[in-house]
């Protein structure tokens, strides 16, 4: 009997295709099948769960960084050393979501020390969030939230932040954030021109000092070492009048104002013989079309609130001198250096004129620490805390 090749039953035997791709290739020029195989690939790679987990920073979550936040300096592998692996508080963690080695979702999360309530816990700041647009909609935004808000896994019993615009309503929603509303926002123009130029751009040319430059109060700090030295016993005196607020012990603030990279502050202090009494921290920024300074913080010890006027209004007429035209800080009206921004000049910024949207929000993740999520508990909160996560 004559041996014949039977028809194989499969008709990718030969070319271990299957038919309906195969019948793409023959259609398509080579670079366009390509291009398909690779969109296919992905397509079937985002129909499976992703798997959300906690990180600690690692080569994964550096090289998510870099491609989330491909042009942002302050997303350098210097910098994020500095905030995740040598904060004084702890190291960061991550909610890292990822379809197999790909990463397609993050939430940042930065350990903060906190005082006032009624124990000292570890929390954690949410920062830095993203997720990839092929995963949007999906849902992962929440996911990366629910695990990051697992105590257990986290080893912290609070997560806090400064939810945008965009991400307000996952936390304030289905993660069950309170929402404590806009931060306290505080302005204090210094130069005419900021305001003119709101009532006509011509009228910007008129542009004189509305701050005395004033005789200069106080004494440049140049050493983190000294600087933490000496405000490590003012805080300790003031710290319980703050109500809840990150604790900003003389290693935290060498760590925020001295280590960060680039960091550029300007901080100025009042001492009587060797006791510290008043501390101003700015910094100047062209930032939002002008030339801003933003005050990082001012704190003195209650007796002492006049030296604190007058050590903030000396800085702000430095800052004119340097060109500065508004002066902007955070501080709530219950905390007890807001009587010396009010003094200095200072007003609370409407919402209707406020350049961007920035909210503050917290969550307890036990019990225990429920009180810190009340809608009435009193949190101090400044421009230095926020800006652990942004520019200035």
């Amino acid at each position: 009997m004559r041996n014949s090749r039977l028809p194989s039953p499969c008709p990718t035997a030969r070319t271990g295709i299957p038919t309906p791709i195969l019948a793409i290739k023959r259609a398509l020029p080579e670079r366009f099948f390509l291009t398909v195989l690779v969109v296919a690939a992905e397509q079937r790679d985002m129909s499976e769960a992703p798997t959300v987990s906690l990180h600690e920073y690692d080569a994964a979550v550096a090289s998510a960084y870099r491609r989330f936040f491909p042009d942002d300096p302050e997303k350098s592998a210097e910098f994020l050393e500095w905030r995740f692996r040598r904060n004084p508080h702890g190291v960061g963690k991550f909610a890292i979501a990822a379809w197999g080695d790909r990463v397609t979702g993050m939430i940042a999360l930065s350990a903060t020390r906190l005082r006032n309530v009624g124990w000292e816990p570890l929390a954690y700041q949410a920062m830095d969030t993203f997720v990839d647009a092929s995963a949007r909609g999906s849902g992962l935004f929440v996911k990366m939230g629910s695990v990051a808000q697992d105590p257990l896994a986290l080893g912290s019993e609070l997560l806090w932040g400064y939810p945008n615009a965009n991400a307000a309503p996952g936390w304030y929603g289905r993660l069950g954030w309170t929402n404590f509303g806009k931060v306290p926002l505080l302005m204090r123009p210094l130069r005419s021109g900021f305001i003119l130029r709101r009532v006509h751009p011509r009228l910007r040319a008129l542009d004189f000092k509305l701050v005395g430059a004033g005789r200069a109060v106080g004494r440049d700090y140049d050493d983190g070492s000294q600087l933490a030295a000496d405000f490590d016993p003012l805080w300790n005196r003031i710290a319980p009048s703050f109500g809840i607020t990150v604790d900003r012990s003389g290693a935290w603030m060498r760590w925020r104002l001295f280590d960060r990279p680039g960091s550029g502050y300007r901080c100025v202090g009042m001492k009587s013989g060797d006791d510290l009494e008043a501390l101003v921290v700015t910094k100047l920024a062209h930032k939002h079309g002008g030339r801003l300074l933003y005050v990082m913080e001012a704190i003195s010890s209650p007796e002492r609130s006049a030296n604190l006027v007058r050590l903030l209004k000396s800085e702000l007429g430095h800052a004119a001198e340097m060109g500065a035209e508004v002066a902007l800080a955070w501080c709530p009206s219950t905390a007890p250096n807001y009587r010396a921004y009010r003094r200095a000049g200072f007003i609370p910024v409407p919402n209707r004129i406020r350049p961007i949207e920035i909210n503050f929000g917290a969550r307890a993740l036990t019990t225990a620490s429920s009180a810190a999520a009340d809608p009435n508990a009193r949190w101090y909160i400044n421009r230095r805390c926020r800006r652990l996560s942004c520019a200035a």
